[in-house]
């Protein structure tokens, strides 16, 4: 065995960044093999015995280590591999059970104590033909101890397949090669070789014939037979008929090709029609003299080659090449041979392959499905791909490296860029995308020089964003990652500085002064201290009626604050615009409405998000999407939108507490954080039922969602126009996964989210991201006023008055707009029938005004006994305290929601309706089409964490009946068909029995869907482009004037769905599909099939494509 030590400049390409690095390697030689092992090859120390079979002593170990051999059956021949002796065996049972064989004395050295190779050439005689398997080399037998080789059976005339069994104490495992030819008369030098590790290959004529890796082996068990050669060790014996020359047992794993290929670092999957970078190789000559006259041919899977010219390489030599990929090719998993072919005598060949895969391009408008949180391996990948995810955190960035340089650099070492783009291929290749949590600000935390400053002079552990050195900082990270990773499209969104405001306070910097005092001519107030504002009770001269004037110093430095005093804002800006500018490439910040109510929030980014925790009522996550909704309608950029997450994870300490621990509540101040029981608390389980959960995992601190929870927030979440759904918690959410205190305590939650998924995103979203929210003429304000003069508000915790007056709004049948003061700055009151206005004491001057002339114009106020002085209250709502059982709770909420409702109906009528309180409606609109949902809310205390009294999880079914004020024709988008309706006096009726936490979603069209227009050509070539129409049309033959879901599926002959085949939202009832078909497309008749999933009608038409 011998090696050279070989420099190789390297140019790992990554992106936009490139760079020259020199590798310096030790080069393993080939093995001598095409002749006589001699010298070191046949006495050196890794050699544990080696066998010639040639005179005058074929039985000699000439390795020197004296494991010589003894016949049994066997014969010593002439005619060997090399002109000298060779070993004969024949035919064992079922012809004969009697042994052919040559075997050692037993010896533990003859177990290799880790890596090892086992080699020799064998030659079939003709009485192999139709023979079963032949065992080649046994110390083995029928225990879990030593090594197996054999030959199997035929598959197909002369083609066999090697199998290795290696026995490890107390199991025993298999690996197998690649089918190889095995003709008789013919000599062929067949390879094992087992790193020690898991790894176990094979080589034939020193080329790859395939292997396997199986984690978590290690050395093979000593055996306590002889080693036997060309048959079994005992009966059933199966000897090889044939000839065996020169048996070689090696320490460590030896090399057998002549010249080898290796992948470099880079792409191996690649996104249809994309610009992709060459796939690139090295050549290793492992030859122990110059390769000249070589050349490397590169075939994908069949197609034509590309052949490459090599100059002369050294021994240990190593050179550089590339292969063009061609990504116009069907998406598919291709294998990519590269071949080495050198002029010896015989002409020798080896050839490797190596995995390529292309993907499809993501269908425009599909919905994200986010997993918050990364994967351990690539079996959680796969089992996030199987519910449904499209996209997990996952890439890493070396902040401080970035910090340091001040300027965009790697952001990680050339191996971890590596080993990151290694995951951005496994990510692509599974389908899905990697999200970047990127929150370069906060590792600044620690970082005195930048620090926050407070009213008192002390330092505050959090950053301060006005900094210039910060800001660039933020900029440089958003470059450095899209320099390293921006041109993969596996790198599809970023999470920016997640989880900040709630860190943040105000800052008196120099520069914070003179920033406050620029942007409103007057100094920071006095009075300041925290971002929660300042109680008016503290506030001498507070005026009685709590109208503030406009200008109220105190306002207009908390809304300065807020909207981006504090630099947050700023700093998310800042690393979105260095991110990728990719069409596909999308960022998002959350907490994002854990922040007081002024517009602003997230900076630029694309996406606000925030997360929620269903209980006690899923349905309260409506409330922070509605809040996520106005702020983005506020924001700078036009074009900002929303997701929404839920919480798989369900905190112990609020659900079903541990014994002795008193149960907590999510208030505006809740820190999201855990408070392990100390003892002092109420609660005491003695005698009482458990849950088996708390059985079995009594510790747990986060459980998983109850399905039925999971439910329900989902269908509140979806009916509200957001543009993704997101879920935090893998380690609740799937087996086997260690993820801090996150226990996987209901398996069932992951079925009802693949199910919401495949019944629901996959086939809707598209439609659904393009249907806008509906006009509501229901606000709720929440008064930033009130909430800095008060110190209260949601924070995106949907607790508190404002989440029960939500509640109770929606068991009114009310559909209620949050609103800002902004909002009624900018835009009025007028497009409102009914304002709520909860824990509203503060007000501004505009806002009371403003309030005022509403309510002089005809709208209804709904306000409770806190309302400010100057506003008098249509309808009182009293406040309450929610009690903490969650049934007692949720029936005050729907007692004062039917009270509600009662003095609303004489003056207010609903667009929407739903005769039960249980049952929730929600509108959306496109044109003239309404999207009308509803979710049953009706629920009871189960078994799960219900005994506690804390949660209703369980779902139970309801009736109710849906009204809607207009005319029309009903689609059930989920079942794909019309619904019986009832019409009068210009409404729509129609009665629904809903099971447990169940939603719906119908379509509402003036005229009916009667027939699709399919167009299409009707004969195209491999290669080239496919233009598909679909329009929707009703019984004028015109276009239905909606967005109605769709499925195109473009079938070859074979019946494979082509690329662009999916999921469609045709807007104004109309889609076009242009299909790129692939040169290496099936030729034949194609089929067209669209389906519009309304009502369920279908259309067809047929393609035929010839080859291009």
């Amino acid at each position: 065995m011998r090696t050279l030590i070989a420099a190789l400049v390297v140019l790992v390409s990554a992106g936009s960044l490139a760079v020259a690095q020199e590798v310096e390697e030790t080069v393993q030689l080939a093995e001598p093999f095409m002749t006589e092992y001699s010298g070191e090859d046949a006495t050196g120390e890794h050699v544990i015995a080696l066998w010639a079979f040639n005179q005058p002593d074929p039985a000699a170990d000439l390795s020197g280590n004296g494991h010589d051999l003894t016949l049994n059956g066997a014969e010593f021949v002439e005619g060997g591999r090399f002109g000298g002796g060779a070993l004969r065996s024949y035919r064992g049972w079922p012809d004969v059970d009697d042994p052919h064989q040559a075997r050692t004395a037993a010896s533990p050295a003859l177990t290799p104590a880790g890596a090892f190779t086992v080699e020799m050439w064998i030659q079939a005689a003709d009485d192999l033909t139709e023979y079963p398997e032949a065992f080649l080399l046994d110390s083995k037998y029928v225990d879990d101890l030593g090594m197996q080789l054999i030959l199997t059976r035929e598959s197909a005339p002369h083609q066999r397949r090697l199998r290795m069994s290696l026995g490890f104490g107390n199991k025993s495992e298999a690996w197998q090669s690649d089918p190889i030819s095995v003709e008789p008369g013919v000599w062929r030098h067949i390879a094992f070789t087992w790193d020690g590790d898991g790894t176990g290959r094979f080589l034939v004529d020193g080329s790859a014939a395939g292997g396997e890796t199986k984690p978590g082996l290690a050395a093979i068990a000593t055996a306590r037979h002889p080693v036997i050669i060309g048959d079994r060790f005992g009966s059933y014996y199966h000897g090889f008929p044939g000839l065996i020359d020169q048996v070689r047992i090696s320490n460590g794993v030896l090399e057998f090709s002549p010249a080898g290929f290796e992948m470099l670092p880079g792409r191996s999957v690649f996104m249809r029609m994309e610009t992709a970078s060459d796939v690139r190789f090295v050549l290793t000559n492992r030859q122990r003299q110059t390769l000249e006259g070589a050349r490397a041919v590169f075939a994908l899977s069949g197609l034509s080659p590309q052949v490459v010219e090599l100059p002369p390489i050294a021994s240990g030599e190593r050179h550089q090449l590339s292969f063009r990929m061609d990504t116009s090719l069907r998406p598919e998993e291709y294998s990519l041979s590269a071949t080495v072919e050198v002029p010896s005598d015989p002409p020798f060949s080896s050839t490797e392959q190596f995995d390529i895969t292309i993907v499809p391009r993501q269908l425009p408008n599909t919905m994200p499905v986010v997993m918050w949180g990364g994967v351990q391996g690539e079996d959680h990948l796969r089992a996030l791909r199987d519910i449904g995810f499209t996209h997990y955190i996952g890439l890493s960035c070396d902040f401080n490296a970035i910090w340091e340089a001040n300027a965009p650099v790697a952001p990680g070492s050339p191996e971890a860029i590596a080993a990151n783009r290694v995951r951005l291929d496994e990510a692509l290749r599974n389908g899905m995308r990697i999200v970047s949590g990127l929150s370069p600000a906060r590792t600044l935390r620690s970082n005195e020089e930048y620090q926050r400053v407070l009213h008192d002079g002390s330092k505050h552990e959090d950053v301060c964003g006005l900094f210039d050195r910060v800001q660039d900082f933020c900029y440089n990270v958003g470059v450095s990652m899209d320099n390293a990773y921006g041109d993969h499209p596996g790198f599809g969104a970023a999470l920016i500085h997640t989880e900040v405001r709630g860190g943040s306070r105000p800052c008196f910097h120099d520069h914070d002064r003179a920033a406050f005092r620029e942007y409103s001519g007057f100094d920071i107030p006095e009075a300041v201290r925290d971002m929660r504002g300042v109680h008016y009770d503290t506030i001498d001269g507070f005026p009685p009626n709590r109208v503030i004037p406009d200008d109220d110093p105190l306002y207009v430095y908390y809304r300065w604050l807020w909207r981006g005093g504090d630099g947050w804002n700023e700093l998310h800006t800042r690393v979105h615009d260095g991110l990728p500018a990719r069409e596909d490439f999308w960022t998002f910040h959350d907490p994002a409405v854990r922040a007081a109510k002024v517009y602003g929030s997230g900076g630029d980014v694309d996406y606000l998000s925030q997360w929620t925790y269903s209980y006690p009522d899923p349905l309260r996550i409506g409330l922070a999407t509605e809040e996520m909704l106005q702020m983005a309608e506020g924001a700078e950029r036009p074009d900002q939108q929303i997701m929404k997450m839920t919480q798989i994870i369900w905190y112990r300490s609020q659900t079903a507490p541990e014994p002795g621990e008193e149960a907590q509540v999510q208030t505006g101040t809740f820190a999201d954080q855990d408070v392990r029981p100390q003892g002092t608390g109420t609660v005491d389980t003695s005698g009482r039922y458990l849950a088996r959960w708390e059985r079995e995992i009594p510790d747990a601190r986060f459980i998983t969602i109850a399905p039925m929870h999971m439910r329900e927030a989902f269908w509140t979440k979806i009916a509200r126009p957001i543009q993704g759904i997101q879920y935090h918690g893998i380690g609740s959410l799937l087996p086997g996964v260690t993820h801090g205190s996150y226990r996987y305590t209901h398996p069932e939650a992951k079925f009802e989210l693949q199910r919401l998924v495949d019944s629901v995103v996959k086939p809707l979203g598209p439609t659904l991201r393009q249907v806008p929210a509906r006009q509501s003429d229901v606000a709720l304000l929440e008064s930033f006023a009130s909430e800095i003069f008060t110190r209260s508000g949601t924070y995106g915790w949907n607790g508190g008055w404002t989440g029960d007056m939500w509640l109770i709004a929606l068991y009114a049948g009310l559909q209620p707009e949050v609103i800002f003061d902004e909002t009624i700055e900018q835009e009025g009151l007028d497009d409102y029938k009914v304002l709520i206005l909860p824990g509203a004491e503060v007000l501004t001057e505009t806002l009371a005004n403003a309030i005022q002339a509403f309510q002089d114009r005809g709208g209804i106020v709904v306000g409770d006994e806190t309302l400010c002085p100057a506003i008098t209250p249509d309808i009182l709502v009293e406040t309450h305290s929610r009690p903490r059982e969650a049934d007692e709770g949720r029936a005050i909420n729907v007692e004062k929601g039917l009270a509600l409702r009662e003095q609303l109906d004489p003056h207010y009528a609903r667009h929407a309706d739903s005769s039960n309180p249980d049952v929730v409606p929600y509108v959306r609109s496109w044109g003239t089409t309404d999207y009308l949902f509803a979710v049953n809310d009706r629920r009871e205390f189960g078994d799960y964490v219900g005994h506690h009294k804390l949660v209703m999880e369980n779902g139970l079914p309801a009736e109710a009946t849906l009204t809607m004020a207009r005319g029309g024709r009903v689609y059930d988008l989920v079942n794909h068909r019309e619904v019986e309706t009832a019409q009068a006096d210009g409404r729509i009726t129609i009665a629904r029995q809903f099971g447990p936490a169940e939603g719906l979603v119908y379509m509402v069209t003036e005229r009916p869907i009667a027939s699709i227009r399919l167009t299409a050509p009707q004969e195209t070539t491999s290669g080239s482009r496919v233009t598909i129409a679909a329009e929707i049309l009703d019984d004028a033959g015109e276009r239905i004037d909606a967005v109605v879901p769709v499925r195109v599926d473009l079938l070859d002959p074979a019946g494979h769905a082509a690329e662009f085949s999916g999921w469609y939202g045709a807007t104004g009832g109309g889609v076009e599909v242009n299909a790129d078909l692939a040169i290496n497309d099936m030729p034949g008749l194609w089929q067209i099939r669209v389906q519009e999933l309304a009502s369920g009608k279908t259309a067809s038409a047929y393609l035929r494509v010839s080859a291009g």
